[in-house]
């Protein structure tokens, strides 16, 4: 450390820095901006990115003081530069209302981007153009379409994601491919690619003779458009920083530090921005370079650069030299995942070991083809075919590992706890790596069972999280010996459920299977999730088996589900009144629709269902109003009494009836409904009737995703938006 001066000084720059960051209140956003939300808004600004959309194009705007995204529905003929007057209306970026779903709130922020508006009007104040930015992005979207011409829309996708940054076009299960089986990496614009594009302009005028200077100027001159041209996202603001420290250091003729150009580069990010310390690509980025640093360290104490030993150990020597890197990387970077995906493909490091050496030949084949369109297309497709056989054999790669066994280990999402102690045991075995080298790989043993253990199952509480799947149903539950159970899973206001809100929080929870998933009636915003996870069956979480109510109140829709699980191979069984579902001290009682049911079909023969465990009960109403619950209450006796009561259709006027809460008496009662939903739920006059009967209410609308777990004598609620 002494003899890092200038790294210290960094070091020392970020303390003062986040001691006042976080003494202060930039971090939250700011009270105006949220009294603003819905409300009409006049912004003047300039215009300083564009990206394109199906529905229109999106304007990146520069108010002076913040930053905001304009989804026009208009193809506008504005540039980057523009002056320019929005009317419109405004809103937040939605935060994250379910453990491990995506907060587009905080993902915005870090780039200092706090809403958006739905423009109404867009006036043109001064048609200042800033030329060069907007000739890099039409340059941008012109290549992309260009690979998308020549090599088909799936594959010139994926290479412009590469090349470009630009994943707009790809399919989401492409990028979900590429995800589960951790090679997600290659489709970011990150420092291997803008260091590739940086370091072959340098090196090939370094072959010609040319100073360090021309080629150093070289390299930025065309290193720095590319990496702003590409979205200048934080992994490649560290290459572009690291590479002038380089340059910087061979023109002076000073010697070149890693870790303090790592650190240098750092603090150049986070000054400004101090947010992105929380950002997974900043972590996984400056991780990465991390860990290749201690890599060259153990190589130079291993003699591995310069290979010393006998000729019979040359080639474990050179595997050991090409795989070290690569295992320092996922070991440095591993917590990151977990926090990130809750989820590790275990042949990962395998992939990468052969994935990650054709990245030059893929970019070095789509750069020189996308050059040769220029001047010799016939020549140009023969050269793209190389990046598209590549990639055609990675996407076939990616299949055949998701079918081996343990293919994807989901974790959860680790506690702070597990993460600190992980990172003290890999310290450890860097300090005792000479030592105490038998020792070294226990070690590590024991930091990886502390990341991977699932602590959280000791607590041997049931859990029960009514999940914020907006206008809709979706309840899990978990015993306190493991299995998990769904009552529900649908939405009307969120298309991909499954994906982005039902699966996510599953993982985040170390959920790996559904054992059962309960079907309360065959409305789409009951079912829509559980479908999609049955579809999703090898990339989402599987469902074994599949509980639906007596065939008498089946419509179109139940017979649908039931065909789609048994097509699968999920197994369905159905449920009759009074039957019961023992699993250890946890008792699952249907108590409705009985085979004697006459009435309508869908909401009023919803499926209810009774929870018990010990001296705490639930009641799942499921949608029932009507005849439904009329029957439901004749078989009640006088007074029935339930710890929590999950109100039947989102709150509507029709259910949770005054009859009804005259004989079910309850200390809590629990509504899923939606933000702002066309409904109108919960409806008043239910709410009303509730606080007559002074029973608190909870909405996950209001409070997000809603937990309760109790031992069966106590109970605990927790709100995630609290």
């Amino acid at each position: 450390m002494r003899n890092r001066p200038l790294m210290m000084v960094c070091i020392l720059c970020l303390i003062i820095r986040y001691a006042v960051f976080l003494a202060g209140s930039s971090w939250e956003i700011p009270p105006e901006l949220i009294k603003k939300d819905g409300q009409e808004v006049q912004i003047t600004g300039t215009v300083y990115q564009r990206e394109e959309r199906e529905k229109g194009p999106t304007w990146y705007l520069d108010s002076g003081k913040r930053n905001y995204l304009i989804y026009d529905s208009e193809f506008r003929n504005l540039k980057i530069g523009n002056q320019i007057q929005v009317s419109g209306t405004f809103h937040l970026f939605e935060t994250a209302s379910n453990p491990g779903n995506f907060d587009s709130r905080s993902y915005y922020q870090r780039k200092q981007i706090y809403g958006s508006i739905i423009p109404k009007q867009i006036t043109m104040l001064n048609n200042k153009i800033s030329y060069w930015k907007e000739w890099l992005t039409n340059l941008r979207m012109n290549w992309k379409q260009e690979l998308m011409n020549r090599m088909g829309e799936e594959k010139g996708a994926i290479l412009s994601g590469i090349l470009l940054g630009d994943k707009s076009s790809m399919e989401p299960e492409t990028k979900e491919l590429y995800q589960k089986n951790g090679i997600a990496h290659l489709l970011a614009v990150s420092g291997l690619h803008v260091s590739f594009v940086g370091m072959f302009f340098y090196r090939k005028l370094r072959r010609f003779g040319c100073s360090f200077l021309i080629g150093a100027a070289a390299g930025t001159f065309v290193l720095i458009p590319y990496a702003i041209m590409t979205g200048f996202s934080v992994s490649a603001r560290r290459a572009v920083f690291m590479y002038l420290i380089r340059m910087g250091s061979q023109v002076s003729g000073r010697v070149y530090d890693m870790l303090t150009s790592l650190v240098l580069s750092a603090a150049a990010i986070l000054m400004p921005s101090p947010l992105y310390l929380w950002d997974s690509g900043f972590l996984m980025s400056f991780g990465s370079v991390s860990a290749i640093f201690i890599s060259d360290c153990l190589m130079e104490e291993w003699h591995l650069k310069k290979d010393e030993k006998k000729k019979g150990e040359r080639f474990g020597r050179k595997i050991l030299k090409a795989a070290l890197p690569g295992i320092c990387i996922q070991l440095v970077t591993f917590p990151i995942l977990l926090t990130s995906y809750f989820e590790f493909p275990l042949y990962s490091i395998l992939l990468n070991l052969w994935v990650i050496p054709l990245m030059s030949l893929v970019m070095g084949a789509g750069l020189l083809g996308s050059v040769l369109c220029i001047f010799c297309p016939i020549l140009a497709d023969l050269v793209l075919l190389v990046s598209e056989g590549i990639l055609e054999v990675y996407e076939w790669s990616c299949g055949l590992t998701l079918r081996f066994p343990f293919s994807r280990i989901i974790t959860g999402c680790p506690m702070i706890w597990q993460v600190t102690g992980y990172y003290l045991f890999l310290l450890l075995c860097f300090l005792c790596r000479k030592k105490r080298k038998k020792r070294v790989l226990l070690i590590l043993a024991c930091g990886l069972a502390l990341l991977l253990g699932k602590w959280k199952l000791l607590d041997t509480r049931m859990e029960i999280t009514m999940m914020d799947v907006g206008q809709g149903d979706g309840i899990f539950l978990r015993t306190p010996q493991g299995t998990t159970i769904l009552i529900d899973g649908g939405s009307t206001s969120k298309e991909e459920l499954a994906r982005y809100c039902m699966e996510p929080f599953l993982e985040s929870r170390g959920v790996s299977t559904i054992d059962y998933a309960f079907l309360s009636h065959g409305d789409q915003d009951h079912y829509s999730g559980i479908l999609q996870m049955m579809e999703r069956r090898k990339t989402g979480i599987p469902i074994k088996n599949l509980i639906l109510p007596s065939q008498n109140v089946w419509d179109k829709s139940l017979e649908q589900v039931a065909k789609q699980a048994e097509h699968i191979g999920t197994t369905v069984k159905i449920i009759k009144k009074g039957e019961r579902m023992r699993i250890g001290k946890v008792t699952l009682t249907c108590l409705g629709p009985g085979q004697e049911y006459k009435g309508e079909k869908g909401n009023e023969a919803s499926m209810i269902l009774e929870v018990c465990y010990g001296h705490f009960s639930m009641l799942f109403t499921g949608d029932l109003e009507g005849q439904g619950e009329k029957e439901l209450l004749q078989s009640f006796r006088e007074h029935t009494f339930y710890s929590i009561l999950k109100v039947s259709h989102h709150g509507s006027k029709g259910g949770t009836s005054e009859a009804f809460l005259e004989k079910v008496n309850t200390s809590f009662a629990l509504i899923s409904a939606g933000k702002k939903n066309r409904y109108g739920h919960p409806n008043p006059e239910t709410l009303k009737r509730l606080e007559e009967k002074q029973i608190p209410i909870i909405c996950t609308k209001d409070s997000g995703a809603i937990t309760i777990r109790t031992d069966g004598k106590t109970m605990e609620i927790q709100k995630f938006l609290d």
